[in-house]
């Protein structure tokens, strides 16, 4: 894993981040504050971002490349799309990871920090925090959406067995 440094006056990156859903709703000038509590980091094929098991306290957003889920050694998913958040679990409940987050290719992520969102001052941490917790809220109705989807599935062919 390779930090490198956040640059505001960078126009690709700041145009970037105003495309991650997270950010969309945010003025320039709360992006840079918010990154000032986050770091942008680049992972190789085959890194571990997140291990299942462990605890921190950040949270990602794919600015891009292809990340791999798995839980318990099974992949489970993947992560494609510009935007896409992970580790937001781990920061709502303080819980140990629940899955191992995987690059596939080179990737490009922006971790924010949960303690450093601390230190914006209160006009910036209420409206980052505002806009973070929506769109957790959002993921987590998709997720529970597809669940539910699943176990569905599961049910009928349960009962498809059964007959």
């Amino acid at each position: 894993m390779q930090k490198i440094p956040f640059d505001p006056a960078n126009d690709e990156i700041m145009e970037r981040l105003r495309n991650v859903p997270a950010f969309d709703a945010l003025p320039d000038h709360l992006i840079r504050q918010a990154m000032k509590a986050a770091s942008i980091r680049r992972y190789d094929a085959s890194e571990v971002v997140i291990r299942e098991g462990e605890f921190d306290n950040r949270v990602f957003f794919l600015v891009f490349g292809n990340l791999e889920i798995s839980v318990q050694g099974k992949v489970v998913g993947c992560l494609q799309r510009l935007g896409d958040i992970f580790g937001e679990m781990g920061i709502s409940d303080a819980s140990p990871r629940s899955a191992t987050i995987t690059a596939i290719q080179t990737t490009l992520v922006v971790a924010l920090d949960d303690t450093a969102i601390r230190t914006m001052g209160e006009t910036g941490k209420m409206f980052t925090q505002a806009v973070m917790y929506r769109v957790f809220a959002e993921v987590l109705a998709v997720r529970l959406r597809a669940a539910n989807h699943q176990i569905d599935e599961l049910h009928r062919d349960i009962d498809a067995i059964k007959k």
